[in-house]
């Protein structure tokens, strides 16, 4: 099932800044990196403020990620708002 998310600049930015670390914590492991290599591509080839189809597999690592970012970033005692309105359109 596809569901379409309209992403904004900052929406982009932050997911990026939320899949990079995964990614590499994931190729560091010797896990599979293809899902989220692609993920990210596709974020990053995205015009911003326009609309954009994701599968369920691509909303639920998006999520993971964004939220894991979230804590860390309550942890040290950050803003938290960017993450929050992303997590916000991926419900």
């Amino acid at each position: 099932m596809m569901r379409k998310i309209k992403l904004t600049r900052a929406n982009k930015s932050i997911l990026l800044k939320a899949l990079a670390p995964y990614y590499y914590q994931e190729k560091a492991l010797g896990h599979n990196t293809e899902k989220p290599g692609r993920l990210i591509l596709k974020i990053d080839s995205l015009p911003a403020d326009k609309k954009a189809a994701f599968s369920t597999e691509e909303i639920r690592l998006m999520r993971i990620t964004i939220n894991r970012l979230r804590n860390e970033r309550l942890g040290k005692g950050q803003y938290t708002d960017a993450a929050d309105d992303m997590l916000l359109k991926l419900f």
